[in-house]
């Protein structure tokens, strides 16, 4: 098992140990964010540290460590393990509290960062492209839970995803409240036509992702697309060119099938390729 940082130490994963009354448990009282390092270097590090404060504001917690000092701490937690290139995960709840609502909510926040080797996904994803389906759930309303916190109580992510693995897909295209795309259980959508590129808007209710605006200036920089950001339906999917989805994991997949419907003839298009490429140029790798 790794090291991870708990609270202010770094520790044997297999030690490490966390109340049954920390108030993440019990109540999803807590925030997450994921971060990647590329050759011993954090990637985007500033933009995903900045979600994390607006994160963290938005629940009243106070973040106890700047973000030279949380770089720190995660270049020391990579040397530790004796990584290269690897995917990390800092998880902060409300901490240690009582059960019931009508309780303390001035707790000492816990603090967990791990992490692991990042191998990525098998190439034929990139190559052969994947197939999503439409989930019956819907996205939570942004009126009801701001789609600005990256909460760990992820439930209706969660369903998604498992509405994913029954059917065989890959990923899901989760809609909200009025039928307008959103995004992926864990990842967001974006779809081509001439040489436009469409993605939905904030105003639906996504998480903005990191790698969503890399891809979104890349566009626009490296292959001269004009990115249309707006609130669409199914439909629009069916007169695309190319679909393909993002996050910090999954870089840049293609989607060949959208709920049966065939995209580009079930061919990977050039767009796609092209992005995960510049991605990697973007983060030092090369192609």
């Amino acid at each position: 098992m790794s090291d991870v940082y708990l609270n202010g130490e770094f520790i044997d994963g297999n030690l490490a140990k966390i109340s049954v009354f920390d108030q993440g448990f019990l109540y999803g009282d807590g925030i997450f964010e994921s971060f990647r390092s590329v050759d011993k270097k954090l990637y985007q590090f500033s933009s995903h540290y900045q979600r994390l404060l607006q994160s963290a504001e938005a629940l009243s917690y106070p973040v106890a460590f700047t973000q030279q000092q949380l770089e720190d701490i995660l270049l020391e937690l990579c040397e530790r393990n004796g990584w290269n290139n690897a995917y990390y995960r800092i998880t902060i709840t409300r901490g240690k509290g009582q059960i019931g609502f009508q309780r303390d909510m001035d707790n000492d926040l816990t603090c967990l960062i791990v992490g692991r080797e990042f191998l990525g996904l098998d190439d034929r994803y990139y190559r052969q492209g994947i197939e999503v389906k439409v989930a019956q759930t819907r996205r939570n309303a942004p009126e009801a839970i701001s789609p600005k916190i990256k909460s760990i109580s992820n439930l209706n992510s969660l369903l998604g995803k498992l509405e994913a693995k029954a059917t065989g897909a890959f990923e899901v295209i989760m809609l909200n409240n009025k039928d307008h795309i959103c995004e992926g259980s864990a990842s967001n959508i974006f779809w081509t036509r001439d040489q436009w590129v469409f993605t939905p808007a904030a105003s639906t209710g996504l998480l903005e992702g990191v790698t969503r605006a890399t891809i979104m200036r890349l566009c626009e920089e490296k292959l001269n697309l004009r990115v249309i950001a707006g609130e669409f339906k199914l439909q629009d999917l069916q007169f695309s060119d190319e679909v393909f989805i993002t996050s910090t994991s999954l870089e840049v997949i293609p989607v060949v099938k959208v709920d049966g419907f065939i995209i580009n003839q079930g061919q990977v298009g050039p767009i796609a390729r092209r992005l995960r490429e510049e991605l990697h140029l973007d983060m030092g790798t090369g192609s």
